[in-house]
């Protein structure tokens, strides 16, 4: 690997030859070439005398002819000095610019800041190879919450994006290609605050090698990739890969949410995309036949879905399949109108434009517009930058894949239960669905959501701990109380109990807690710090349960620190 002072040398060798030759051979000279003194005495200058003279010549000062007035062939001599030390020192600064525009030198002195930014992150961080749609997100997403991130991107204009980006905290940025293993562990991969793995890039290839190195490299850190095929996705479950996204199935689940649960579905971004507004409310009963416009995964899988969930639906794309190719369907494009019209679009219910170009998404969703004003549009939005056209086109919802992908996994970073808890609230009937919103609402209102959890055990919870082994009664309601004053509550909710092989959702207020559950918390950063207090700290937990208050040996929020 080059170094920025091995490039310096080896760039600079020839220059310093040069410069280092021309002073040695002007300095010999001045030790040759005759003068005479004031009584016309001839003399030589010793070295010293002659590297002096060298030294205030070749750097254009010019003192004057000293120690002695020179004779002719000592100012001949300067001459020939002048011109030579000039000369070299012109090619030595030339060199040196030259060498500090070289793109290798400023990368090699770019990566050397970067591993030592790296090196001094004393903290817990994500390493996110990918830094395209979702990447962004993502590490907007994470630093946000207070997370530190360190990204690797093959390239140079994402890297000059990450580094133009605002962010309260340093995102260190490497260019490198994250398939190769020594890329990685430069990155930090093996530094112990190393805490995530997260392979997002374009190729499935890629983010397998990313995944295995992170297995391999460090075995006890959260490994997260991406996987367009499934056959991908099926191998990076198989060596226990924690959390593998597909971006055509998380399409899938909340489209057919959206059609056919709404209720599920509001919950659902409410978890995952933090509180963003939503367009989605159609209004009316959304039974009917439905058009499923693409070629890939992403349409045929939701049309095998909403088949399955008892949806009419029909899919439209230029070749047919053997394995799922509903009654009614047409082979054509879907943004002529001749074929929209052969699928039956002018008595159709919806129509969802799934195909991997935003082009033929918006020519599909503004032909069939024209045929039927009042079409319900769902359009799958490939690239960020196109929002505004798809709001433009009257999509009621445009679903986007990067943001699919970084909604789906930031929650599941920050709490490992949150999956769990969004597996078990989805086979809830609509009026547990409503009250989990509502309580959601009311307790932490429209904001960004952060997710946390907690174990009950002696080593995380002490105090905790220490008061049920007592007999003491500890609720869930305490766990959200504000340590200063108990009878405020804190912006956070408690969504799930996870004891023994029981998970029990939105638990009651005054449920005992018992050893080894498993907490999982929402709510505000600031209530997120705020509930650590609790498990810290005795005197605070007295006071919750009892309500009086005694005097705490150290502040608790030291306590906190120190754990």
């Amino acid at each position: 690997m080059n170094t920025p002072l091995s490039l310096l040398l080896e760039r600079m060798r020839a220059p310093l030859i040069v410069l280092i030759s021309a002073y040695a051979i002007a300095t010999v000279g001045f030790t040759l070439v005759p003068g005479y003194d004031e009584s016309g005495e001839p003399w030589t200058m010793n070295f010293l005398h002659a590297f002096y003279v060298v030294s205030y010549t070749g750097s254009t000062i010019g003192f004057g002819e000293i120690p002695a007035e020179f004779s002719d062939a000592q100012r001949m001599w300067t001459i020939v000095c002048i011109y030579m030390t000039v000369f070299a020192w012109l090619y030595a600064i030339g060199s040196l610019v030259t060498l500090a525009r070289d793109d290798a030198f400023g990368a090699a002195l770019s990566r050397r800041r970067l591993r030592r930014a790296i090196g001094s992150i004393g903290e817990p961080f994500y390493l996110i190879c990918g830094y395209g749609g979702s990447g962004r997100i993502l590490t907007d997403n994470l630093v946000r919450n207070g997370r530190r991130v360190v990204v690797i991107d093959q390239s140079r204009l994402a890297i000059r994006d990450l580094q133009l980006r605002d962010y309260w905290v340093q995102v260190p940025g490497l260019q490198l290609d994250a398939s190769i293993p020594d890329n990685l562990v430069e990155a930090g991969l093996r530094d112990r605050w190393c805490s995530g793995l997260i392979a997002l890039t374009d190729s499935d290839e890629t983010n397998l090698q990313i995944a295995l190195t992170g297995r391999l490299f460090n075995p006890q850190m959260d490994v997260v990739a991406r996987a367009q095929s499934e056959e991908t996705a099926s191998n990076l479950a198989s060596f226990d890969t924690d959390f593998v996204i597909r971006p055509a199935e998380e399409f899938v689940r909340r489209i057919s949410l959206a059609i056919t649960r709404p209720e599920a579905y509001r919950l659902y971004e409410r978890l995952t995309e933090a509180g963003a507004p939503k367009r989605w409310d159609p209004g009316s009963d959304v039974a009917g036949t439905w058009l499923i416009c693409g070629q890939d995964d992403y349409a045929h899988l939701l049309a095998a879905q909403l088949q399955q969930s008892g949806i009419d639906c029909r899919l439209i794309a230029e070749q047919a399949s053997e394995d799922n190719w509903p009654e009614g369907s047409v082979v054509g494009r879907s943004s002529e109108g001749a074929t929209l019209e052969a699928a039956g679009v002018e008595t159709a219910v919806g129509l969802v434009a799934a195909h991997d170009s935003d082009t033929e998404n918006l020519s599909t969703i503004m032909t069939a517009r024209m045929i039927n004003p009042d079409l319900l549009v769902i359009a799958r939005e490939n690239h960020l930058h196109n929002r505004t056209l798809f709001e433009e086109a009257g999509t009621q919802l445009a679903s986007s894949v990067s943001r699919m992908v970084s909604s789906a996994i930031r929650p599941a970073l920050e709490a490992p239960l949150v999956p769990e808890f969004m597996s078990g609230a989805m086979q809830q009937d609509d009026g547990w669905l409503q009250e989990c919103l509502q309580r959601i609402g009311d307790r932490i209102g429209e904001g960004r959501l952060q997710f946390w959890s907690s174990r009950v055990s002696d080593k995380r919870t002490p105090p905790i701990a220490a008061a049920i082994e007592t007999g003491e009664a500890i609720t869930v309601g305490m766990l959200t109380r504000d340590p200063h004053n108990r009878s405020e509550q804190l912006d956070a909710l408690v969504l799930m109990i996870g004891r023994d092989e029981e998970a029990i959702l939105l638990p009651d207020e005054d449920l005992p807690l018992a050893m080894g559950d498993r907490i999982l918390f929402c709510g505000t950063p600031r209530s997120a710090e705020l509930i650590w207090a609790v498990a810290v700290d005795p005197d605070v937990v007295h006071y919750l349960r009892t309500g009086q208050p005694r005097l705490a040996r150290q502040p608790w929020w030291r306590r906190a620190a120190a754990s």
